[in-house]
């Protein structure tokens, strides 16, 4: 039975190493015999980056407030057809969302004419980018909020709707300052998904208008770019965003780790 143990552990090690070995390769090469030093952390690498992680956070913020109700409501009421719909944006080529929201954005079609009467613009825009974001990206945060939710007590939900509270109220006045550490934890799952998105993007938002990064594009896009002219350069770039991933993803473990430990997540 041990050595059985010891046989499937191994097995499960050397099939973990096989998801690497692409990244490997990333990391050796682009710091070793493909390194372009003008690339490696170069001003227009790091204000890509700098795009996609404030974009990332700005749609992760946007999704814990808008989808955690629907989590929880999964949660505790099993509904085939809402959990289907949920899925959707997750199961579909990503860059049919891209083509959604430029066709929604069209002055072709009665939507896009109201938009853009009052200004709204989704291509080449921070509000396209965003959108984009936290359509690919909510499922992923859904998902991992719905088994937390499912993971606690009902007691006190059970106790507090006894008292006359509806699921509502004890949602919002019970459960969800209950739920930080889970809201924390799923959170970062969903901003490292929202960091290496590129289908939609490249299509609704190639690179944005105005502000502070006028004329960036994200990481995602902007490795591609490298890649279409300069390969070397792309594998260098490829390199460096796997380092900052790498650091999200650090994060996102350790607090989880610690957030456990503490009680704040029941897993």
């Amino acid at each position: 039975m041990v050595v059985t143990s010891r046989l499937f552990k191994v097995i499960s090690l050397f099939l973990s190493l096989l998801l690497t070995i692409p990244i490997i390769y990333l990391i050796v090469y682009g710091y070793g015999p493909f390194y372009v030093r003008s690339i490696a952390f170069g001003k227009a690498l790091i204000s890509s980056i700098e795009l996609s992680y404030l974009s990332s956070s700005v749609a992760i913020v946007v999704i814990i407030f808008l989808f955690t109700p629907l989590a929880y409501f999964l949660a505790r009421n099993r509904n085939p057809i809402i959990e289907s719909i949920v899925d959707i944006p997750a199961s579909i080529p990503h860059p049919l969302v891209g083509i959604a929201l430029v066709f929604i954005d069209s002055p072709t079609n009665i939507v896009g004419k109201f938009l853009s009467s009052h200004g709204i613009n989704f291509y080449y825009s921070y509000f396209g980018l965003i959108l984009a974001l936290i359509i690919v990206s909510a499922p992923v945060y859904i998902r991992s909020m719905q088994s937390f939710f499912e993971s606690l007590p009902l007691s006190y939900e059970q106790y507090a709707m006894s008292l006359g509270y509806s699921e509502l109220r004890v949602f919002f006045k019970m459960i969800f300052p209950m739920s930080v550490g889970g809201i924390i934890s799923s959170g970062l799952t969903s901003m490292a998904r929202t960091i290496s998105e590129f289908g939609s993007i490249v299509i609704v938002a190639p690179f944005v208008q105005g502000w502070i990064f006028n004329g960036d594009c994200v990481a995602s896009v902007y490795i591609y770019n490298e890649y279409q002219t300069y390969f070397n350069a792309s594998i260098t770039a490829s390199a460096t965003l796997i380092l900052f991933s790498l650091i999200l993803l650090a994060v996102a473990r350790v607090s989880k780790f610690l957030l456990i430990k503490k009680g704040y997540i029941y897993y």
